[in-house]
């Protein structure tokens, strides 16, 4: 198959994991792949070619996001020291709003992969610096568990490979291995934090079986857009259903997805 004229010669051969579409500007390509905001939005990364080297950016959207949840990350604020830790972690830097890096043209789909990266991590800043409060959910979660012979962490700090941390509900030592748990109460606030969460818990190399989010009520209290996207990043349980959530971590057993596909 021949490649599109839009698309650089360059770029096609080293971009191998990406939709590509025109970018809106001549000689920019929109990469789209399999990565989503917590709420389905789907994540765009803007590329071109510059002499020798690819410069990639997500076109401002992060910013956009956090602006319109109030986040503040260019005043003197704890998000604003993280979003500045965040892109030095990827090694990306902030320009006019925008998250940006410039690479060598054969390491462009490293470039991309970490530029969606940063956007999914800086996301999550409308929740990271949030206080923290034990709903009744969580409360009794923990009442939960010291029922049972697990032994488990309140409140675990999770180091990410690039240096960010996340602090979900409980960090659990199963028989056959830890499981991070996020039990959410009954917020669609909540439910996209959960999912902000797991997807960057898998980049610390737990895998599937090793995360739950546990959500309060049944599957039909929650849409389910929101849960469609969750099961594809975690097993999910729900507070109706304890029995299956204690197989789950005592036994491995898969949990059921929360609406058929």
């Amino acid at each position: 198959m021949s490649t599109p004229s839009y698309i650089d010669e360059r770029l096609s051969g080293v971009l191998k994991c990406w939709h590509i579409a025109p970018g809106g500007r001549p000689g920019t390509l929109a990469l789209t792949g399999r990565q989503y905001f917590a709420d389905g939005d789907g994540v765009t990364v803007l590329i071109r070619v510059a002499g020798d080297d690819a410069l990639a950016s997500d076109g401002g959207k992060t910013a956009a996001r956090l602006a319109d949840a109030g986040v503040d990350i260019w005043g003197t604020t704890r998000a604003a020291a993280a979003w500045t830790e965040l892109l030095a972690a990827f090694q990306l830097h902030e320009a006019d709003g925008r998250i940006v890096g410039r690479r060598p043209l054969k390491q462009a789909e490293q470039l991309a992969s970490d530029i969606a990266s940063a956007m999914l991590t800086a996301d999550g800043l409308r929740w990271m610096v949030a206080p923290e409060r034990e709903s009744l959910l969580i409360r009794q979660f923990y009442n939960f568990l010291d029922a049972t012979d697990l032994r488990y962490s309140k409140r675990p700090t999770i180091k990410l490979p690039r240096g960010s941390q996340v602090r979900p509900t409980a960090q659990v030592e199963t028989p056959a291995r830890p499981v991070i748990v996020q039990a959410v109460g009954g917020t669609e606030a909540g439910i996209e934090h959960a999912l902000s969460l797991v997807q960057r818990i898998s980049r610390a190399n737990y895998d599937f079986n090793q995360r739950l989010v546990l959500l309060k009520g049944a599957s039909q209290d929650w849409p389910a857009d929101h849960l469609d996207v969750l099961a594809d990043h975690s097993p999910v349980g729900f507070s109706t259903q304890m029995n299956l959530v204690q197989e789950f971590l005592t036994e491995d057993r898969e949990l059921p997805r929360p609406l058929p596909i």
